[in-house]
């Protein structure tokens, strides 16, 4: 059957809200919809029920129609589901400052189609048997099962360098001067000429420095980190997305991961309003393009500010839509400024709007031009 409502919002138009109650596998699923007259059109209320009521049939049998339809796709398997929901979540077409809610749910690492893509990766290699499982066959045993599965054979595994002591003295010239030309900042060498434990990385820089290969310069440790509960609440994060997705297109989940206890409450994460939002993108649009930059930057990103200032433009993937974030630009008085990790080493790539995107391009192009333009003016002539 299928319902109608009349609702009266303040200060915004009239409309019916559409209730359709459909049936599937035995099951009763309830679809929502609005039916929007124009008052003009429909001038009394007999002839305004009249068509609102032929629009609720019509929205409810084509509800039905899709979710019949939708069942033949119960039959999958999770990881195709899977691939499915980090393509449906790729890129928002809304700033991220306007993701809001509870912070277990809505707030957490898998909101990024990278960490996504590795939860998966990972889920795969550890746990073939329930990836490969029927969409529709997934049972809350299974649920703790692979959760199970990730804890035992998910550690992190990384390697670590130290400098030798008779490459270490082979340093003859400032910090500065030694990485000039070199993936390497000036902080981070003086870390490794000093003793201590630096990523593969690091250790490859330093050794094309010093002319020599990394495994003669440098003593190689080998570590396994198990993963943090934190970690494992994300994978359990992930895996319920991915249920909730599949409820809502296939209609036939019953399962649903257990999320680890925390032992406090949830936190409420609030940040400005869509209207906030929208005043704001009006008012910058009369500011310098740099200014309007940097404001889109921290809205469609999240990041923060010295994370910001150390973005560079091979950090945009303008193709992909995402931005990578692995440093910081500290400013120090009396020193200059310094590239550094960023906070707790949270390297990520971001998600973000085609839109935005399109106007980093505008801005760069505009950047590339205003330089070439003073490159004429100094040295042309």
């Amino acid at each position: 059957m299928a319902s109608i409502e009349l609702r009266t919002p303040t200060n915004k138009p009239a409309y019916y809200k559409i209730t359709a109650n459909i049936t599937l596998n035995g099951r009763t699923i309830r679809k929502f919809s609005r039916f929007e007259f124009d008052p003009k059109t429909l001038k009394t209320a007999k002839q305004r029920v009249a068509a609102a009521t032929a629009a609720a049939f019509e929205f409810k049998a084509k509800a039905q129609e899709e979710a019949e339809r939708s069942l033949s796709g119960a039959s999958k398997p999770f990881r195709e589901v899977a691939d499915e929901y980090i393509a449906s979540t790729k890129a928002k077409l809304e700033p991220s400052a306007l993701l809001r809610g509870n912070y277990d749910f809505d707030k957490n690492k898998a909101n990024t189609s990278r960490n996504k893509i590795g939860y998966l990766k990972k889920m795969v290699d550890v746990a073939p048997w329930f990836v490969e499982k029927s969409i529709s066959e997934i049972t809350k045993e299974d649920c703790e099962k692979v959760i199970e599965a990730v804890k035992e054979n998910g550690c992190v595994r990384s390697e670590y360098a130290v400098i030798l002591p008779e490459y270490a003295a082979m340093k003859s010239t400032s910090y500065a001067a030694m990485v000039e030309g070199y993936e390497l900042s000036a902080y981070t060498a003086m870390k490794c000429f000093g003793g201590a434990a630096v990523t593969m990385k690091t250790a490859e820089e330093v050794s094309k420095i010093l002319g020599v290969s990394v495994r003669d310069a440098f003593c190689i440790e080998r570590k396994e980190k198990p993963l943090a509960p934190k970690t494992i609440r994300e994978y359990v994060l992930f895996a319920n997305q991915v249920l909730h997705f599949a409820n809502e297109r296939y209609h036939s989940v019953q399962a649903e991961f257990k999320k680890p206890e925390k032992g406090t409450r949830p936190r409420f994460v609030d940040c400005i309003h869509e209207d906030e939002v929208k005043k704001l993108m009006a008012e910058i649009s009369k500011y310098p393009i740099q200014e309007q930059a940097i404001v889109l930057s921290l809205l469609n990103t999240g990041v923060r500010r010295a994370e910001l200032a150390g973005l560079t433009w091979s950090d945009f993937d303008f193709k992909e839509c995402t931005v990578h974030v692995n440093k910081s630009l500290l400013v120090f008085r009396d020193f200059g400024y310094q590239h550094t990790a960023t906070k707790e080493s949270n390297d990520r790539y971001i998600d973000v709007a085609p839109e935005y995107m399109a106007f980093m391009q505008q801005y760069k192009k505009r950047r590339e031009s205003i330089r070439n333009q003073l490159s004429s003016e100094l040295y042309g002539k």
